[in-house]
């Protein structure tokens, strides 16, 4: 992982379209005392800016954005930190859309409406965040 020392909470990037879910994402992220939002956007172009700016830890990322995509963040992940660990948290969860999201370096994929406390447990946990 790019910019974590030991006892630093994880540098995360948050790409996410819906201010609800930013608001909870942020307050289960930042509760666990492991991860500290360092940055949140819900557009594309922004998000591509704020990867070629910046290492983070881990990237959070929406399939739908109000500008662009998830797939584009995705992309630009592949080209300017390929080894940040890389979680996708959307409602878009056929099987098709995981595939491509594996293919996109994603480790982890979790249903917004299913899975939401995976993220938070994956976090926490600093086994778990460096497999995939």
């Amino acid at each position: 992982m790019p910019t974590q020392t030991i006892g630093a909470p994880l540098q995360v990037l948050l790409v996410e379209d819906s201010p609800v879910i930013r608001e909870s994402v942020v307050e289960l992220i930042e509760g666990s005392g492991r991860a500290r939002v360092a940055y949140s956007t819900d557009s594309e172009p922004v998000a591509i800016n704020e990867l070629k700016a910046k290492p983070y830890d881990v990237v959070i990322v929406d399939l739908r954005l109000r500008e662009g995509s998830g797939f584009g963040v995705l992309r630009a992940l592949q080209q300017f930190q390929p080894d940040t660990l890389t979680i996708v948290l959307t409602n878009y969860t056929s099987t098709a859309i995981r595939k491509r999201c594996a293919e996109l370096g994603v480790k982890w994929f979790f249903d917004k409406s299913s899975e939401f406390e995976g993220l938070v447990n994956l976090i926490s946990d600093p086994e778990r965040n460096t497999r995939g």
